[in-house]
């Protein structure tokens, strides 16, 4: 988890509070409330999938190996690519046919093979 530090403004803003100009007291109220968000936001933590366009699906393949099998998605675009996070036992899967914004088509080498996926 990020541990956010609020920024050190320059030391303009550090001078006689009596002595800034509107544009100065403006600037410093703005910055304070951005510096506050981001410090919300980094604190309570960034998810993977808040910084990259993604979906993560399981995927059991077919009972017989190297069997199409139309697997929904629900990136809502026509992925490109995709990378196995993770699966119950060995096995390749590939792709078996053009992707659409709804669907996967897939293979795998092994049947009834559990796996995670990372669509992007």
């Amino acid at each position: 988890m990020t541990k956010f530090a609020d920024p050190i403004f320059p030391t303009v803003f550090s001078a006689n509070p009596t002595e800034f100009r509107k544009f100065d007291k403006d600037l410093i109220t703005v910055l304070g409330s951005l510096s506050n968000n981001l410090k919300l936001i980094l604190d309570a933590g960034i998810d993977f999938d808040d910084n990259i366009d993604c979906v993560f699906i399981t995927y059991t393949s077919n009972v017989v190996a190297n069997t199409q099998d139309t697997i929904a998605h629900g990136l809502g675009k026509i992925p490109i690519g995709f990378v196995v996070i993770d699966r119950d036992k060995a096995g390749v899967v590939f792709r078996s046919g053009s992707s659409t914004s709804v669907n996967l088509f897939l293979k795998c080498n092994v049947a009834s093979t559990t796996m995670t996926l990372m669509v992007f």
